[in-house]
């Protein structure tokens, strides 16, 4: 009896995932990442291998993985990473998984950054509820100048940080610490950017992929009735930390720019929010700029 191609085994799993409502392109990629997980190749080499038999243990394993994957486990969970940035990064069940939209505040923190001048010869970044560590890890590898700050309230979560601070070597410049939001920054107003993203999605919120919703930490997505809880503490909270000039930028939600906006305003301290939006166009990243000036 001819050996069982790779291809073959894949075209089972995918099937797998179809017949459960999976979208037909969704459960292809799933299993492509799965399979390149576990034979620990790439794109080109699952392409190029494609007929080769497959090897010993192979099906039994992409099932095991595939019938997880059916309980709506997340594919990054299963490997145990994701890129961001192009940095691969470990992630756990005690950590949000990072998404493409959340580059957008690692672009957006690099551009807010300043050069570095005599006598201080460093940026200054504070990185509130830093989960994976990927947007700290991210800036520090993007800025040789940087210095971070880490926050996180889970220990379970600073300790898959720690890991990727030591993966990409930037363990130099990237301190991490167990605090509740800013609680733990000097008040001095050194601070150069302050970056977050916070939980912001409403706690009764139907939109909520199962995904996310079954496996995902609560306390990294919920944020009270609104979604804003946390998100009026950092803008209520951050002008004490920042040196004059300095920038508050925070993921949020769709449809909370309005919000947030008339957050600023009504505290006081901010320039006028700016925006940037994602690929779908929603406003995704607010931008909050300290008026120098402010008497604070």
């Amino acid at each position: 009896m001819p050996a069982v191609a790779v291809h073959e085994v894949l075209a089972a799993a995918t099937r797998r995932l179809r017949e459960a409502g999976f979208a037909a392109a969704d459960a292809a990629a799933d299993v492509g990442v799965l399979a390149r997980h576990l034979l620990r190749w790439d794109r080109g080499q699952l392409l190029a291998r494609r007929l080769d038999p497959a090897p010993d243990g192979f099906g039994a394993a992409l099932e095991g993985l595939v019938s997880r994957r059916l309980a709506r486990v997340p594919v990054a969970y299963l490997t145990g990473l994701r890129e961001f940035y192009g940095l691969d990064f470990e992630v756990t069940p005690d950590v949000l998984i990072p998404r493409p939209e959340t580059e957008l505040v690692v672009e957006a923190a690099l551009m807010a950054l300043p050069m570095p001048v005599t006598p201080r010869p460093f940026a200054r970044v504070v990185d509130v509820g830093t989960g994976s560590g990927a947007i700290a890890v991210a800036l520090a590898a993007g800025r040789a100048d940087v210095r971070v700050l880490a926050v996180d309230r889970s220990r379970a979560a600073l300790a898959v940080a720690r890991r990727n601070v030591a993966r990409h070597g930037v363990g130099a410049r990237v301190a991490l610490v167990a605090a509740d939001l800013l609680s733990a920054v000097d008040r001095g107003g050194t601070v150069d950017v302050v970056v977050s993203n916070p939980p912001y999605v409403p706690d009764a919120s139907p939109d909520v992929a199962p995904d996310v919703r079954l496996h995902e930490p609560p306390l990294a997505l919920y944020a009270g009735a609104d979604g804003l809880d946390v998100v009026r503490r950092l803008v209520a909270d951050a002008n004490a930390v920042l040196a004059p000039g300095g920038t508050l930028i925070m993921e949020i939600g769709a449809g909370q720019s309005g919000a947030v906006a008339a957050l600023a305003r009504d505290t006081g301290h901010w320039a006028p929010a700016r925006f940037r939006t994602d690929l779908q166009g929603i406003e995704r990243v607010a931008i909050l700029a300290r008026e120098a000036g402010d008497g604070r």
